[in-house]
């Protein structure tokens, strides 16, 4: 299965694989890369992987349903300040979400999901801090 997050286009691009390990589980990775991020010229690449077990999958070919979603990632880049400032970063990232995903007999799916990641950055900025911040999902895409 291949998704992304229509909503994260605006800030750069995101892609997740998602592949069956066993009847309710499931291994995922992620990718992204940003290069806008709430007014700030961001150039950052970044990986992510999670295990998923779907709770209510009973048993089909396609994950569907509530999943519990534990999650790592990390990414790394330049950040340039409004100030104009520039300095790099590098996060690393561990965190868990909780969510939906329904899939229809055209293959097209739809997944949501929200949960906490905490998040230790390190960066040439003396601001960059490590932290919690919400971990959330919302994808479409295609199951074959």
């Amino acid at each position: 299965m291949v998704k992304t997050n229509p909503i994260g286009l605006a800030f750069g691009n995101f892609i997740t694989y998602e592949r069956v390990i066993s009847p309710s589980s499931f291994f995922l990775v992620k990718g992204n890369y940003m290069y806008k991020l709430f007014g700030l010229d961001v150039s950052l690449a970044g990986l992510g992987a999670g295990y998923r077990y779907y709770i209510t999958h009973a048993k089909k070919e396609v994950p569907s349903g509530f999943y519990a979603n534990p999650l790592v990632s990390a990414a790394f880049g330049r950040i340039k300040d409004s100030d104009g400032s520039s300095y790099s970063a590098t996060t690393a990232g561990v965190g868990a979400e909780l969510g939906y995903q329904w899939v229809w007999s055209s293959g097209f799916t739809l997944d949501l999901g929200i949960g906490p990641m905490y998040n230790f950055v390190f960066s040439d900025s003396e601001s960059a801090g490590n932290g919690f911040t919400p971990s959330v999902t919302l994808a479409i895409g295609y199951a074959f």
